[in-house]
């Protein structure tokens, strides 16, 4: 089982790359989406302003690890369209991204060669048009211990990148840290072998 990630890449706004071969033009869309009905919201949107277009081919790739993915080749030869384009997400790292190529068909076939080149071309090209960002990820941790051990608790979180979100002293200290994904577990286990209490929360 691979290690939890600590950040994930998304799109914070659009990119647009437009591709001519052959007298068919491609026009790739990338965009960020939280989820499946945010992607054939705008799936549906981009049908209406292209609506002259022969096909809109299209991935989208959703979940922290990248987990929820699906590609279509909206009529086109099966494999030539969609998966090309659904590699280019997940090579570029990406999660939280939809792309969509247009395709306005100029007459001449491409073969299925073509076809994977031109979808690819087209996706890879948006991509690198839009803007991106990293994200951390973050899960809350409860603790409740003495004050005295809440000063090494203070320095495991600050030496691992975490950071402390609220700590109340009553006649114990009740604090809410937050944890890079990867040292939850085994901080965790450091302080409940120490005799602290604390619990794993959603995530952040």
């Amino acid at each position: 089982m691979s290690a939890p990630l600590d950040s994930y890449q998304v799109l914070t706004g659009r990119g647009m790359f437009t591709l001519r071969e052959k007298a068919s033009k491609f026009i790739g869309l990338a965009f960020p989406v939280t989820s499946v009905d945010a992607f054939k919201a705008v799936l549906s949107a981009e049908r209406k302003a292209h609506h002259s277009a022969r096909h809109w081919c299209h991935a989208y790739v959703l979940g922290d690890q990248g987990e929820v993915h699906r590609s279509n080749d909206d009529g086109e030869p099966s494999g030539t369209a969609g998966r090309p384009i659904l590699r280019h997400i997940q090579g570029a790292g990406l999660t939280y991204t939809g792309v969509i190529v247009v395709r306005y068909f100029g007459g001449t076939l491409l073969g299925k060669g073509g076809l994977v080149q031109a979808y690819g071309t087209a996706a890879a090209g948006a991509l690198t048009e839009a803007p991106k960002e990293v994200r951390a990820l973050m899960d809350p941790v409860t603790i409740q211990c003495t004050h005295a051990a809440f000063d090494s608790i203070r320095a495991d979180v600050l030496r691992s990148g975490g950071r402390i979100v609220k700590v109340e002293h009553l006649a114990l200290c009740d604090a809410v840290v937050l944890l890079p994904r990867s040292k939850v577990m085994s901080l965790m286990l450091r302080w409940t072998g120490a005799g602290i209490t604390c619990a794993r929360q959603g995530a952040f």
